[in-house]
């Protein structure tokens, strides 16, 4: 009588090994959603460009000191992010005639650009850092905040019909306790590291924000590359993915 080969085929490996990937780029892109969000807070006069209900939240606060320019920043951080997040579900929306290669490439042209985004930030603030008046950090808001509204559609887009977000983790945390509530089988154990990683992404971009301000948007824009990087050598699954929608 032979023992049953309990080792994981060749197919099991290699379908593992992309959602791995794929897995360790939400991760990246949560902490570097929580950095991006600390620099901005603390070096862009209190506003986040990850978390919009905290600034829908800081537009309401009219008793706030310096109120209007909390209010500036709110605005422009929430259009921003709801523009940019609108032209990336619209350029990766699915069409007739296109192929899943062909969506596969625009949604990595969307996580080049998110990239791209936090890399002209790091160049600005190199130049700017320490002189920014209310328009330029406007700038510098809307940028970050584009930014994330493109990494926001990335993260839902590659994490398939689970739809994480990695910029804002309440809707995440509610569905972790859902699941377990119900019993549910489902994506907990990544989810909850996506909930842990924002936080840690916060404390690594605070400590960066106090210690050495010059260089606090190089941590998000370095997360951001990493999780792009290993997005696009996971793009056979993506396709894979795509085609089964």
């Amino acid at each position: 009588m032979t023992s049953a080969n309990t080792s994981p085929g060749p197919a099991m490996t290699s379908e593992a090994t992309p959602r791995a990937r794929v897995h360790l780029a939400l991760v990246l892109l949560a902490l570097a959603s929580g950095a991006t969000d600390a620099f901005a807070f603390l070096l862009l006069g209190g506003i986040f460009t990850a978390n919009m209900t905290g600034n829908l939240v800081l537009a309401g606060l009219f008793s706030r000191p310096d109120w209007l320019s909390t209010l500036a920043g709110a605005v422009t951080a929430v259009v921003c992010f709801a523009g940019s997040s609108f032209v990336g579900f619209w350029v990766i929306r699915p069409t007739a005639n296109a192929d899943s290669s062909l969506a596969t490439l625009r949604l990595l042209g969307v996580a080049v650009v998110a990239a791209g985004l936090q890399l002209v930030i790091v160049a600005e603030w190199l130049v700017w850092e320490g002189h920014t008046t209310l328009p330029l950090q406007c700038a510098f808001i809307g940028c970050s905040a584009a930014a994330l509204g493109l990494q926001t559609v990335l993260a839902k887009k590659i994490s398939g019909a689970a739809g994480l977000t990695t910029t804002f983790v309440t809707g995440t945390l509610t569905s972790v306790m859902e699941e377990l509530a119900d019993r549910k089988r489902g994506s907990k154990a990544i989810q909850v590291v996506i909930v842990l990683s924002l936080s840690a992404g916060a404390f690594a971009g605070t400590a960066l924000s106090s210690s050495v301000p010059v260089i606090a948007p190089v941590l998000p824009f370095v997360l951001v590359a990493a999780a792009v990087i290993l997005v696009v050598s996971s793009r056979a699954s993506l396709e894979s993915m795509t085609a089964k929608r």
